[in-house]
């Protein structure tokens, strides 16, 4: 109760909107949702997975395509995410340099959103092939089919995998790709908690 027996209203704030688009069609965007899941805050993220042939290029198109769509409808988000790894893209470059015209934060894990997985069990920072990540989710059981999330997986080691990830590259940050492992992850996360990315 307020001074003078009038009961306070609460306070509201706008929640924030933010788009992620991902490459990958089920792993990332299970993360992307089951995370927000996890850290309750006050922002609402929308994910669409692309799933078009592993282009990065394609990615960012499209997310330039949501994101302008939005806006027409008086809708639009707060700021606009593509997560892609790097595989063997060949337009990861072009990517990159759209993702920065466009003001849309081009987050890229290096080798694939995999090794982001592993960095919520463990601290290495070793390079890896994509069938060592693979028998990796598999040894520490953090997918199931070898796509989907595992029920349990330990998001609480979401500050782990940060931390690690930082550890991995020491200029961490949109629109670059770092060394072999590393992941702009952390960017996102930050984004989704409310806070503004260190870079």
């Amino acid at each position: 109760m307020a001074r003078g027996g009038r009961p306070r209203r609460p306070f509201r704030t706008e929640r924030s909107r933010i788009l992620v688009v991902t490459e990958g069609r089920v792993t990332e965007k299970e993360y992307v949702e089951r995370l927000q899941q996890f850290l309750r805050g006050p922002i609402s993220v929308s994910v669409t997975a692309v799933g078009i042939g592993r282009d990065p290029l394609k990615v960012v198109r499209e997310c330039i395509r949501i994101r302008d769509e939005a806006r027409k409808r008086q809708k639009p988000f707060d700021c606009s995410v593509c997560l892609v790894d790097v595989d063997t893209h060949t337009t990861l470059k072009s990517a990159i340099e759209t993702a920065q015209r466009e003001g849309i934060d081009l987050l890229v894990t290096r080798l694939k959103f995999e090794t982001w997985l592993y960095w919520h069990v463990s601290e290495s920072r070793a390079a890896h092939s994509t069938r060592q990540l693979d028998e990796l989710m598999s040894k520490h059981k953090l997918l199931r089919d070898g796509k989907h999330l595992a029920t349990h997986f330990p998001f609480a080691s979401v500050d782990d995998a940060i931390r690690t990830a930082r550890a991995a590259d020491l200029s961490l940050g949109s629109c670059r790709c770092g060394p072999d492992p590393s992941s702009g992850m952390p960017v996102l996360v930050e984004l989704m908690r409310g806070l503004t990315p260190r870079t």
